[in-house]
């Protein structure tokens, strides 16, 4: 883990939100909910002592390869400062910039991920977030879109900086199934609005240990949330399918939205929001091309407020 970490944010000149990214950046790890989420993995507070513009055009294209290159590139220029045991690299292409690392592509299979590689002055920890569709599927602005994801892997980078030796790893059990990742990807689809930034929850083994809610801050607003009446069906390619989604809360109507992880699947909803005992349908088709992916074939179910939101998966496999 790293005590103190300290962020060094790389934007590009021609982000238009780069000035928010930064600012982002600047709150995080001093922040009192940083010192809330981290304590328990032996992460302390930290700096923000360097930001990085980038003046030339972005790519079309980033790979994991070209990123770790312009990242040794920077080292050796002195334009930013080299690894010292402490320091994490937000990397923050623009919105147009496809990110693709070891073979996937951001946006498709992953929102956004940490890692870390060897150079001659110790560890380059760094995280890069995508901007994908500048988060309006999800019903985001791009800077929570952005902050969202990125905070997941800033605290990730934080509590286990070394990806060819994760320490941090956990086992959670839950009634659907069991999920083993780090400290931030077992409260992945839970982002709650703190002090004006959206950014995820974190697990903690002592909330669990005790009983209350292992995703903290727990949220002080209502609870909410929507069930479907499956958590998987089957689908032949071409094929159309509805779901009744149950709605609940012990608050104001909240916002439902369904969005399918890959371009074969479609999903249309009969309404976008609801109350307590209201129940949204869902028509879920498959593309004619329709072939089953492992682990990604998936609709994904939000609900949200204004503060956080709460996410479900139903699985679609290929009949």
């Amino acid at each position: 883990m790293i005590a103190s970490p300290e962020i060094v944010t790389i934007t590009w000149d021609a982000d238009p939100i780069a000035a928010d990214i930064e600012a982002f950046d600047d709150w995080m790890v001093p922040s009192s909910f940083w010192k809330t989420m981290m304590a328990e993995w032996g992460v302390g507070p930290g700096t923000h002592p360097k930001s990085w513009r980038i003046a030339t055009p972005p790519p079309a294209v980033l790979d994991d390869a070209d990123l770790r290159k312009m990242l040794n590139d920077a080292f050796a220029a002195g334009t930013i400062p080299s690894p010292n045991g402490s320091r994490i690299y937000t990397v923050y292409p623009p919105d147009g910039t496809t990110v693709t690392s070891f073979g996937s592509e951001g946006c498709k299979t992953f929102q956004a991920y940490h890692s870390s590689f060897a150079t001659s002055s110790g560890l380059a920890v760094y995280a890069i977030a995508p901007r994908c569709d500048g988060g309006k599927t999800y019903g985001m602005t791009p800077i929570d879109f952005v902050t969202w994801g990125q905070s997941h892997e800033i605290m990730e980078a934080s509590s286990d900086p070394d990806a060819s030796h994760p320490t941090w790893l956990i086992l959670q059990q839950t009634p659907e199934t069991p999920e083993l990742g780090e400290n931030a990807d077992l409260c992945t689809g839970n982002p709650m609005r703190v002090e004006g930034h959206m950014v995820t929850r974190n697990w903690s083994n002592v909330a669990a240990a005790k009983g209350d809610p292992p995703c903290v801050p727990a949220p002080a607003n209502a609870v909410f949330g929507a069930f479907p009446e499956k958590n998987e069906i089957s689908l032949a390619p071409g094929a159309s399918a509805t779901m009744k989604v149950h709605l609940y809360t012990s608050g104001t109507p909240f916002k439902v939205t369904a969005y399918p992880a890959v371009p074969d699947l479609t999903v249309k909803q009969d309404k976008s929001s609801g109350a307590d005992g209201d129940v949204i349908t869902l028509t879920i088709t498959a593309s004619k091309s329709y072939a089953e992916i492992e682990g990604q074939n998936i609709i994904l179910l939000f609900s949200s407020s204004q503060d956080y939101s709460t996410r479900r998966a139903i699985i679609v496999h290929a009949k």
